[in-house]
């Protein structure tokens, strides 16, 4: 049961949630998280969080995205699973405090969807994963969505369950009003 809380809180660690205010313009970002755990969705977010951006390219050769999330600011609405989830067998917290994505190449799609690759870090492991991202606005305001899956277990979170999914679905949501 522990594990499978773990698991559930470590798909909810995929959800990044920030807010800052600087030089008039405001970025807000989160990344939220859901895991199947016996058949029932559970969700959960990070609550320290933080989305580099550069779209400036007009003709997408130069962009850049990175982000970041503070493995300790998980939270998944219970205390006891958040504790088990920052233990070694599913984030580690003290050894690992941060899971890192970089963009490494956008491909357009359509007019405001993109193909992103990325290099997904968390724990000792790193991927290149691609995922579908939805670009809307110009360098100076613009949303930017992304639904996507990891496998858990791809990163060594969490052990195997006949109960916990492996499949974490991802959502990221990120808006630059200057």
């Amino acid at each position: 049961m522990k594990k499978i809380k773990i698991t559930l809180v470590l798909l909810a660690g995929m959800t990044l949630s920030f807010s800052s205010f600087a030089q008039n313009s405001k970025t807000i970002a989160s990344v939220d998280f859901k895991i199947r755990n016996l058949g029932i969705n559970v969700d959960g977010r990070f609550k320290q969080s933080t989305i580099t951006t550069n779209f400036t390219s007009p003709d997408h050769t130069q962009w850049s995205l990175s982000g970041s999330v503070e493995t300790k600011s998980i939270d998944t609405d219970n205390n006891k699973r958040d504790k088990h989830l920052k233990e070694e067998d599913y984030f580690d917290v003290d050894a690992f405090p941060k899971i890192t994505l970089k963009a490494t190449n956008f491909k357009k799609v359509s007019a405001q969807k993109y193909d992103v690759t990325a290099k997904l870090t968390i724990k000792e492991t790193t991927k290149t994963i691609t995922i579908p991202m939805e670009i809307i606005g110009d360098a100076n305001s613009f949303k930017l969505r992304s639904n996507f899956e990891i496998n858990r277990r791809d990163y060594g979170v969490g052990g195997s369950s006949l109960i916990l999914s492996n499949t974490v679905k991802i959502s990221v949501y990120y808006v630059l009003n200057n």
